[in-house]
């Protein structure tokens, strides 16, 4: 035999031998970028979204298609789309539940098949109707499970990625920190993904970017900022959790005592807790005099800190996915416009603009935080003084901030007929907040020197905002 059927037989025997090799399954790893995950999904009115995002430099969205829960057997309650899709970005869909839901693990196969049958209808319908969508780039589940679940979860995740189209990402939560090695479980559930969003920022159980970079499995690093409460009658009934705008809406209420848990422990959570002394009403909620509304917030300036830094240097990580409450800005503390700045690598300051005009009796003071970033929540931190040298003052209208005091000359409480100073508080400075204008009435025409305002407010971020500037003083008639 020559040479050259030598070779071609060679040739032959290597691409039947190829042709015999097992298929490998598609490599499949999560893009690069960062994220926004609307967890309540959007308003009618947020036609700008879109935009805001893409300026930010964010790559994908994520948004929730439904939502499971176990009653007479497993349901999953679709969740309205977007009033209008996402024309640039592509859309990770959302499978989320509540925290009982995690108990279909531990019951066995028939309770992972109804799950399982739960979801993929739901999840199908949404991407036959991706056009209300846009650009459909995944399916994340965001379900609850526990150390020593993740066989059982692995079996769910793998029957769910038979059925899903080849190109379609399948992504999973963490919100544990993984044991190193892992097991044979969370291997097996590993390798039925494509890949994980680990929560390093938030409420609750959280996963360590150390641990969860040891697994060698492409994730995305999670930001949690919102808190989140729970409600207590005035009778001590449970009813039930929370969202953040309650919070939002109720600390500035004059109507609604506020209080800070002040307790010197080594906590990564700040703890508030407002009780109405008289009944107050909110979208979808009514509140009574004595109800106890208690609520955790992650500490801002840790989650603004960790989003720069808690992913430094690790290997695997592929960007950042931050988890937004609420379905418009106005039910947001850190607002979409404040964190895709800070994305963005812009800092996260209070830019406050302060005014003061003097008329023949009085001293009228306009507030406004021309920028999106909030202050934190404190009853002590956040104030706007106004020195009236010669005194005289006979009243103080608050007029949108929650309280005043009045100080002497040597900087020391006083009463209203003896003060030279009136010093008003806000417990939060919203982003963009215009505060309702304030008034100081005197006895008479406010001197040529007056008056002198002085400003402090503790930003987000942690970083402190302080000026002064003289007032106009009046025209001369």
């Amino acid at each position: 035999m020559t040479r050259s059927r030598w070779t071609w037989l060679w040739i032959a025997l290597l691409l039947a031998a190829e042709c015999a090799r097992p298929k490998a399954a598609p490599t499949r790893r999560l893009p690069v970028g960062d994220g926004i995950w609307f967890e309540d999904g959007m308003g009618e009115s947020d036609s700008e979204v879109e935009n805001t995002i893409v300026r930010a430099g964010i790559s994908w969205v994520f948004y929730p298609a439904c939502r499971v829960a176990y009653g007479e057997g497993w349901n999953a309650t679709p969740v309205p789309p977007p009033p209008r899709p996402f024309a640039h970005l592509p859309v990770f869909l959302v499978v989320s539940s509540n925290e009982g839901s995690g108990g279909a693990f531990p019951q066995g196969d028939s309770s992972l098949a109804a799950l399982d049958n739960a979801i993929w209808l739901a999840v199908k319908t949404a991407v036959q109707d991706s056009r209300r969508y846009g650009t459909i780039g995944g399916v994340h589940l965001d379900l609850p499970f526990a150390a020593g679940e993740e066989a059982a979860y692995a079996k769910l995740v793998a029957g769910l990625r038979k059925k899903m189209p080849s190109t379609i990402l399948l992504s999973l939560s963490l919100r544990f920190t993984p044991a190193t090695p892992p097991s044979d479980g969370l291997k097996a559930l590993l390798q039925s993904c494509d890949g994980l969003l680990a929560f390093v920022a938030g409420i609750g159980s959280l996963a360590d970017p150390v641990a969860t970079d040891s697994l060698e499995k492409s994730w995305w690093a999670g930001f949690a900022p919102a808190a989140r409460g729970t409600w207590t009658s005035a009778g001590g009934e449970n009813r039930g959790p929370l969202p953040e705008f309650v919070l939002a809406r109720l600390s500035n209420d004059t109507r609604v005592k506020f209080l800070q848990d002040l307790a010197l422990k080594d906590t990564s959570d700040a703890s508030y807790t407002l009780v109405p002394r008289e009944a107050v009403s909110l979208p979808g909620y009514s509140f009574q005099a004595g109800d106890h509304l208690n609520f955790h917030q992650p500490i801002p300036s840790d989650v603004l800190y960790e989003l720069g830094a808690g992913i430094a240097g690790r290997r695997f990580v592929r960007g950042r996915v931050l988890s937004l409450p609420g379905r418009s800005e106005a039910d947001r503390i850190l607002t979409l416009e404040a964190m895709a700045q800070v994305l963005a690598g812009k800092p996260s300051l209070v830019a406050m603009h302060v005014t003061a005009e003097a008329g023949r009796g009085s001293v009228d003071v306009d507030v406004e935080n021309v920028s999106p970033h909030p202050s934190i929540m404190s009853a002590t931190s956040n104030w706007v003084e106004v020195e009236i040298p010669n005194g005289g003052i006979r009243e103080v209208q608050t007029g949108g901030f929650d309280r005043f005091e009045v100080f002497g000359p040597d900087r020391n409480p006083v009463t209203l007929g003896r003060a030279t100073a009136v010093r008003f508080y806000e417990t939060l400075v919203s982003g963009h907040e215009k505060i309702d204008r304030a008034r100081i009435l005197l006895r008479g025409a406010p001197p040529q020197d007056c008056c002198t305002v002085h400003y402090h407010v503790l930003s987000a971020s942690g970083q402190e905002v302080t000026s002064e500037a003289p007032v106009p003083t009046p025209e001369k008639k």
